[in-house]
């Protein structure tokens, strides 16, 4: 059977989806959660609290997704049997949360979990403390505690309007509303001061006409249903204007989405608050804490949220608003508006004109500053290396005496042979070349000097720093001896190069090893040992590190070593090493002592790597 090139590319293309589809971590398993909702999904409550938790859900677990089932008919009876439609819906999917929106869906979500989902958790956000202690021993179940709304906007009603003697309620049914079970126990303590209008589900129309003949001192709760089936044919945002179009009563509500539409405000709920406080609750499921370590808590407490409008057309004035309370709507007067913007204009331009004018003399002066600082760093750092060279100049005697020594030599053996009846001028050439090479090395010796006192003001250059570190070693390795100390490199071939003045950065290392010998002088002359380091760090740079084997800091904090004039020796000036850290700065590295655990000191300068830098 033969295939065409279109076929031939289907293939491939085939191919590679089912291997990218088996690359790890594209099968990880989705955090899903089941959101249960008995009606009223296109409420604007139900909308906000939705888009609200799938928002604080997926801020917390990117790969979480959330399901909305909306069920109306519900169970008759918690211990029969779930209806066979429901768990056909449901088979073959997995759920790792589930979330009764209403207290009637928690036997539901429960049996649906032990049903089919075992290890899920059941978030229960809508309890008072009756049901949360029935519900106690429930395995893997948590829950919120509802806030008594109803009671907190009972006393608003009389603290705005002490002179009230009807309250208006509308709501699902005082006996039957399932998001504010407890009216009646609310409306005890207040009946006695004034009497209860019930207009609890009633259709729109007959609605309209009783609150039009409301007697007066009357205050208006409106509660209608925002999270269950709604049979009007107005939702609650669309009653709620249209009543307040029809009486001027003073209507108090208990949920956010209401403020705004004609009302006064009260105690409210919001939908996002509530969302929040689910998702709290689910975020650190899905993360692992066992529900049992989660429990019961309080939701969020209620915002005393109140319409400046509504308020001025009821003749609320602010004295008699409590404290605490949010105040919406309310329009800033001519000076409130405009007030910042006068005396700041006038204040900016003022504050320009003189921040101008200082700007220019500090940039001036600061110019100066480090023009003289780049320059007393420099001089410090030559008198500096001519105090190095004084302390070492029985290592450079030795280092000149000794070719010196051996040319001597090789010229008093050379006046010897030449006076043989036949002198062998093979041997007087080899003592030529040897008393040249020695004359070299003598000479090297001085010019390594001259370079060190003559005033280095070179451009920083891209330099490799183990040659530099070589060196440095090679003018220590007659000091070391002298001092009986072990002098060990440790040169790592990935160290970058670096952009700096590579005498000035020898200087450093110079000066950080003479200290390290002088601290070794307390040691045992068979334990002195100093070991120089290079290494690439984990930003890409080069670590250069100088470790002893003596006593370590002396207790002293290591920022004070870097401190100017403060020394731990009898007779240091105590500069060296403000001076170090002051060319390593300059480099843009750091230079930092530490004591490591095994014991001595270690004081390690970083330099930022070369990139880019032509060689």
């Amino acid at each position: 059977m033969s295939f065409s090139p279109c076929h031939s590319v289907l293939r491939l293309l085939l191919l590679l989806v089912l291997c990218c589809s088996a690359m790890p971590g594209q099968g990880a398993v989705r955090p899903r959660v089941l959101l249960l909702m008995p009606g009223g999904a296109t409420s604007p409550w139900s909308m906000l609290l939705t888009d609200a938790l799938r928002a604080e859900l997926l801020r917390k677990h990117p790969r979480a997704e959330l399901y909305l089932e909306v069920l109306q008919q519900l169970p008759a009876n918690a211990d029969r049997p779930l209806p066979h439609w429901l768990t056909e819906k449901f088979a073959g999917l997995a759920y790792d949360a589930i979330v009764p929106l209403s207290r009637e869906q928690v036997p539901m979500a429960l049996a649906l979990r032990d049903r089919l989902w075992p290890m899920a958790a059941v978030v229960a956000p809508d309890l008072d403390t009756a049901r949360a202690a029935a519900l106690a021993r429930v395995p893997r179940l948590t829950g919120l505690l509802r806030h008594d709304l109803v009671s907190r906007n009972l006393a608003l009603i009389f603290t705005l309007l002490p002179r009230t003697r009807h309250i208006a309620v509308i709501s699902a049914g005082l006996d039957q509303d399932r998001i504010r079970p407890n009216w009646r126990a609310a409306l005890a303590p207040w009946l006695q001061r004034a009497e209860l209008i019930d207009l609890s589900g009633m259709d729109p129309g007959a609605l309209m006409q009783h609150v039009q003949r409301l007697p007066p001192y009357t205050v208006l709760y409106f509660a209608a249903p925002v999270t269950i089936d709604n049979t009007a044919v107005m939702n609650s945002d669309d009653l709620m204007r249209a009543l307040a179009l029809k009486t001027n009563t003073p209507i108090v509500v208990d949920v956010s989405t209401l403020i705004g539409a004609g009302d006064i405000g009260g105690w409210v709920s919001s939908p996002a608050a509530y969302a929040h406080d689910i998702a709290s609750q689910l975020n650190r499921l899905l993360d692992g804490v066992p529900p049992d370590r989660i429990g019961f808590e309080p939701h969020s407490a209620p915002h005393l949220q109140l319409d400046w409008r509504a308020l001025q057309r009821t003749g609320i004035r602010g004295a008699a608003l409590p404290a605490g309370g949010e105040l919406l709507f309310q329009p800033p007067g001519l000076w409130d508006a405009y007030r910042n913007v006068v005396l700041g204009t006038a204040l900016v331009l003022a504050i320009q004109s003189a921040l101008i004018g200082a700007l220019l003399l500090e940039r001036r002066r600061r110019r100066n500053a480090e023009r003289q600082t780049r320059q007393h760093l420099s001089e410090l750092a030559r008198l500096d290396r001519i105090g190095t060279i004084g302390a070492l100049s029985a290592a450079l005697a030795h280092e000149i005496n000794q070719p010196l020594g051996a040319i001597l030599s090789n010229a008093e053996t050379a006046e010897l042979l030449l006076e043989l009846p036949d002198p062998p001028n093979d041997e007087l050439r080899e003592l030529i070349s040897t008393i040249r090479a020695d004359d070299q090395r003598a000479a090297a010796v001085l010019v390594r000097l001259r370079a060190w006192i003559a005033d280095s003001a070179s451009e920083p250059q891209r330099v490799a720093l183990n040659p530099l570190l070589n060196e440095v070693a090679s003018i220590l390795r007659v000091e070391v001896r002298i001092r009986d100390t072990e002098l060990r490199l440790q040169l790592s071939d990935a160290v970058p190069d670096v952009v700096a003045d590579g005498v000035q950065i020898q200087q450093v290392t110079l000066n950080l090893v003479l200290n390290a010998l002088d601290a070794l002088q307390q040691v045992a002359p068979e334990q002195r040992r100093v070991t120089i380091t290079s290494a690439r760090n984990a930003s890409g740079g080069a670590d250069v590190c100088v470790t002893d084997s003596g006593p370590g800091l002396s207790g002293v904090a290591p920022e004070r070593l870097f401190e100017p004039f403060f020394s731990t020796k009898p007779n240091g000036l105590g500069v060296g090493l403000s001076i170090s850290r002051s060319i390593v700065e300059r480099h843009g590295g750091t230079l930092q002592a530490e004591e490591p655990g095994s014991g001595g000191a270690l004081f390690r300068f970083s330099l930022p790597a070369a990139a880019g830098f032509p060689s």
